[in-house]
């Protein structure tokens, strides 16, 4: 790929990313990445300043991360005033000057960090993926592919309601925690009556994982966040206070050679169940498709399962309509996000596709019609 050509490619993608995920969602970042997408000079710095290795589909957000971060280093400054939303000031030209200032640091981040959204609003389709699990009178034990902080190891102490036409018609999770997760149903279905099973063991593994009590760390997390959506650093915060009281063992190392050795130290009392939400988008190919296929071999000989939140290009494995998905990215109401589940029970493997989301789950269209699977 020509320079030229690598510089309209990104700028497409911030053009993408601001028609189906910022617009009426985050419109500060909707606002900057038209700008930069139009800004050939601003391209070249964000194109240059990725490691190779980055994941040229990842870049955009990447950058808005790296650049967060500094706005959070510095929280007298007018864009981060913008962006804490006491501002209502055309964010382009205090953004602007806030990367020519912190060009450097920028930089160290892109080619140092990776996106880490450990946003906690998922923990709503997770926990609906965990119900639907076979498990017959075992304990779950929850393995995560890129936890980050692993806030999301914790589902079953969050409470979630799932709401049809504004009225609550589901909800899983104690009422009295201190995370209340609202997600928007949509279309015919309704999630079936059911619950979490027992979770007795919480890891994963992570190229970088987040010390919940290290605000340095933690800082990180919140530059992942996108602003103008005052929920979000509100709900990481109180998640990442209750964490940092029990965090969970987590393994630093590569998922496609780490994530088999550590679930089979898993006892086999317990069901694995290795979870996957927009972390496999910033894997290979290659490296997708060896994490498929050596949790097959493991499910031949022992019962487990693979619940992914993912984009369904990344989850081949789940056969989604593909209608329905391409009606989502015209709508333009955030990438649509497959909700899959892939089981082995007795040496069986079953692929089930349950629902169709936005990517942190604050709307959902259930896909499966009710039925007992154990």
């Amino acid at each position: 790929m020509s320079e030229r050509d690598a510089i309209e490619e990104l700028s497409d993608l911030f053009v993408f990313l601001a028609d189906h995920d910022f617009a009426g969602y985050s419109p500060t970042y909707e606002r900057l990445a038209r700008a930069i997408a139009a800004d050939t000079q601003l391209l070249e710095f964000v194109a240059t300043s990725a490691s190779p290795n980055t994941r040229r589909g990842r870049i955009p957000v990447l950058f808005f991360a790296a650049t967060h971060d500094r706005i959070l280093a510095n929280p007298e400054s007018e864009i981060a005033r913008v962006y804490r939303g006491e501002s209502d000031s055309d964010p382009l030209k205090p953004f602007l000057e806030l990367v020519e200032l912190e060009r450097e640091s920028i930089v160290h981040n892109m080619r140092t960090r990776s996106v880490q959204t450990n946003e906690v609003g998922r923990s709503a389709g997770i926990a609906l993926g965990m119900s639907a699990l076979t498990l017959n009178d075992r304990d779950i034990a929850l393995v995560e592919i890129g936890p980050s902080a692993g806030l999301n190891l914790f589902v079953d102490q969050w409470h979630a309601n799932y709401l049809l036409n504004e009225t609550v018609v589901r909800e899983l999770g104690p009422t009295d925690s201190p995370i209340q997760l609202t997600c928007e149903l949509r279309g015919d279905l309704i999630p079936p009556e059911s619950r979490i099973g027992r979770i007795s063991h919480r890891t994963g593994v992570d190229p970088a994982p987040i010390d919940a009590s290290n605000a340095t760390e933690s800082r990180w997390l919140q530059a992942c966040v996108w602003p103008g959506i005052p929920e979000r650093p509100e709900r990481l915060a109180t998640a990442l206070a209750v964490v940092s009281k029990n965090p969970p063992p987590l393994v630093q190392g590569d998922a496609v050679v780490d994530l088999i050795p550590l679930v089979e130290t898993i006892s086999p009392e317990c069901v694995p169940v290795v979870l996957s939400t927009w972390a496999l988008a910033y894997v290979s190919a290659d490296g997708r498709e060896t994490i498929q296929t050596s949790i097959d071999a493991l499910g031949a000989k022992r019962d487990l399962a693979l619940l992914t939140l993912e984009e369904p290009r990344f989850t081949p494995w789940i056969e989604t309509p593909d209608e329905l998905v391409n009606a989502y990215y015209e709508v333009g109401d955030g990438t649509p996000t497959v909700l899959g589940l892939r089981q082995w029970v007795n040496g069986k493997c079953s692929s089930r596709v349950l629902a169709l989301c936005h990517p942190h789950v604050r709307w959902m269209q259930w896909l499966e019609e009710e039925a007992d699977h154990g």
